[in-house]
């Protein structure tokens, strides 16, 4: 069986004509003014000093920070809320003759770079009270005192 040119001539021009309107047509816009919503975990928010450490733990028994053998000589939150909860915390190592910064915040626990010198004392995680305990114990003359000054944190 012979096909004419004119019938290859014409399934050709359909061929073209139906991709060329598949690929120029105007795509529906989408609900919602073309924004699509990416769910992203929430970054994790203020942390106990007591939740810091445990995060610290199980970092060093994953094989993370390596801290054995340092002792504890500071410890500073920043944007303490009264129950606490802190949105950093830094921890003064002395490791020997060495010292050693680490910090605590959105992306975990980060050995940092500090000339800062130690106090001499060492503070003993296990016998001082924790933040979040004392803040709980003054909550009745801290909650007033920061409820007139129009404040959020204690820094």
């Amino acid at each position: 069986m012979r096909v004419s040119g004119g019938v290859l001539t014409l399934l050709a021009a359909v061929c073209i004509l139906c991709t060329t309107c598949g690929c120029l047509g105007a795509s529906s816009s989408p609900s919602g003014g073309g924004i699509t919503p990416i769910d992203l975990p929430e970054p994790p928010g203020a942390c106990t000093l007591t939740g810091a450490l445990a995060e610290l733990d199980l970092l060093g028994a994953e094989g993370g920070l390596n801290i054995t053998g340092t002792s504890v000589h500071q410890v500073l939150g920043t944007g303490m809320s009264l129950d606490g909860r802190a949105t950093s915390w830094a921890l003064g190592l002395a490791d020997g003759e060495e010292v050693r910064w680490l910090t605590f915040g959105l992306t975990g626990w980060k050995e940092i770079s500090l000339r800062a010198p130690l106090p001499a004392e060492e503070v003993n995680l296990t016998s001082v009270l924790s933040p979040e305990d004392l803040l709980a114990m003054q909550d009745g003359v801290l909650s007033p005192a920061m409820e007139q000054l129009g404040a959020d944190t204690v820094d």
